[in-house]
């Protein structure tokens, strides 16, 4: 494995390794079980989460976190650049093969 280099934040990553931890298995998690699943410490999920909520992209329902529909903003930019042939060729090609 190679090692990050100097331009990589590290805090970034790590907050999208908090989003990342939610998924059909997990769309509700615990503070706690967003650092297991992550092998963040408490403190730093915490700050992440807390982060997310204050930004709108996730909830804390009693304990219970959950992403908000925001989070789709994050991939927007992504796929509203996409043209239909962008998306059509690749299953063309597999198609023809």
């Amino acid at each position: 494995m190679t090692s990050p280099s100097s331009d990589f934040v590290q805090s970034f990553a790590r907050g999208l390794m908090v989003i990342r931890s939610f998924d059909a298995t997990a769309p509700s998690q615990t503070l706690s079980q967003v650092a297991a699943a992550t092998g963040l410490s408490r403190a730093a999920a915490r700050r992440f989460l807390h982060t997310l909520v204050e930004e709108g992209y996730a909830v804390n329902n009693d304990g219970q976190f959950t992403l908000t529909p925001r989070v789709l903003e994050l991939g927007y930019s992504y796929l509203s650049a996409l043209t239909l042939p962008a998306l059509a060729q690749p299953r063309l090609e597999g198609l023809s093969a």
